[in-house]
């Protein structure tokens, strides 16, 4: 199988419906083949992942039950170096920090521009060998 043929896999954990659709109309505009999986919880992204691992990760940090930050620790833990971009409206010094602990690529606050996380998710997308430098 080339790269060509692989279909990007996305992961998006967002409790909220709405913002979800609003992600998944927006992705298109990546302008590769890709296939997107949105859930509500961090137990069910962490679930799925486990059966198959995705290429990104699009967390919010306020979940039901654990944490976006939280399912980041825990994938973190288990050796997945995957691009991973937590949204929040709850900016603050502290999940910054947890998220640069964690070694989060992506940080957006809402509201965002759907512009911004495409732009975002198309830098950290694994492009063939480019993401290859990730300064381990």
């Amino acid at each position: 199988m080339t790269m060509h043929d692989h279909r990007l896999r996305i992961l998006l954990v967002e409790d909220d419906n709405h913002i979800g659709r609003i992600i998944e109309l927006a992705l298109p505009e990546l302008g590769i083949p890709y296939e997107f999986v949105t859930v509500l919880s961090a137990e069910e992204g962490l679930e799925l992942w486990g059966q198959q691992p995705f290429d990104l990760l699009l967390t919010d940090y306020n979940l039901r039950g654990m944490t976006g930050l939280k399912l980041v620790e825990m994938l973190r833990e288990q050796g997945v170096t995957t691009p991973i971009v937590l949204v929040t409206a709850y900016d603050s010094a502290e999940v910054r920090r947890q998220a640069r602990t964690l070694n989060v690529d992506g940080y957006l606050t809402k509201p965002f521009f759907m512009d911004e996380l495409v732009d975002l998710v198309r830098r950290l997308l694994p492009h063939s060998t480019a993401r290859e430098v990730n300064g381990a």
